[in-house]
């Protein structure tokens, strides 16, 4: 068997599902049974939600070691549940180390959903969740214009190569003056909470509080308290943002009489 080749397979399966959003202790235990098809004596396999250590290592062969840093995440289930099938493909023979290490580095180059949908989903979004917080039709429009400046902020972001802090503080900045303006001009009509909760829902970290909590319960406290820890932090700057965002309207209201 290449050994080699084995230990890159279970860590690329590792790197596309941490990346993906999986908790900790999944991506640990696909690592895990990849690498015991071996039968070598020692496999091991580590993961921190910014890093992948494994090793393989027996009295015949010379120790293999390997370590991935993991810098972005995001959320995609379906590539954590395609990586796990080539997982229970390999191990029960299925598949070859070969085939698998394939189906694998194709899964991590496919771009599954384009911007073209992935934008206009952000913005649908927005709406919705406005409406499900008890909104009505005008305050859901002026939601999806707000998705809209999620969007703008998203595809700057991306290109300066900015961290998701300061995206979502930025996005929620102006989320709150947008919301604030029709607040002023039509007053009678705006349902301010509604409107900005659901505005932000695209912003706030939901898979990653949810994983924090799995990890926790599973015994990882590390990275139960370093997920929980990420998204306080990006709850956090969606909230700042809004507070900016209204205390810089009125700034500017008083300022310019609006």
């Amino acid at each position: 068997m290449n050994y080699k080749l084995l230990a890159d397979t279970a860590m690329l399966a590792g790197e596309i599902m941490l990346v993906s959003g999986a908790e900790t202790y999944r991506v640990e235990d696909t690592m895990s049974r990849i690498l015991k098809i071996s039968g070598l004596e020692r496999t091991e396999a580590f993961v921190t939600p910014t890093g992948i250590f494994l090793c393989l290592d027996d009295t015949g062969i010379d120790g293999i070691s390997l370590v991935k840093r993991v810098d972005n995440r995001v959320t995609n289930i379906s590539y954590i549940f395609e990586t796990n099938n080539v997982s229970r493909n390999l191990c029960s023979g299925v598949m070859s180390v070969e085939e698998a290490y394939l189906e694998l580095k194709s899964i991590k180059t496919r771009n599954q959903y384009s911007n073209y949908l992935i934008y206009p989903c952000t913005i649908v979004g927005s709406s919705a969740f406005t409406i499900l917080l008890g909104g009505d039709l005008l305050n859901s429009v002026i939601a999806g214009v707000n998705g809209g400046f999620i969007v703008l902020v998203t595809i700057l972001t991306m290109k300066l190569k900015i961290n998701t802090f300061i995206k979502n503080l930025t996005a929620s900045v102006l989320i709150a003056l947008n919301s604030m303006l029709f607040l002023h001009y039509l007053s009678g009509a705006i349902q301010l909470d509604a409107l900005i909760g659901g505005s932000i829902m695209p912003l706030l970290p939901g898979v990653a509080i949810t994983n924090a909590i799995r990890d926790t319960l599973q015994g990882d406290y590390m990275s139960g308290g370093a997920r929980a820890i990420e998204s306080f932090v990006l709850a956090a700057s969606s909230a700042v943002g809004i507070g900016i965002g209204i205390a810089l309207y009125s700034v500017l209201a008083g300022g310019i009489n609006l």
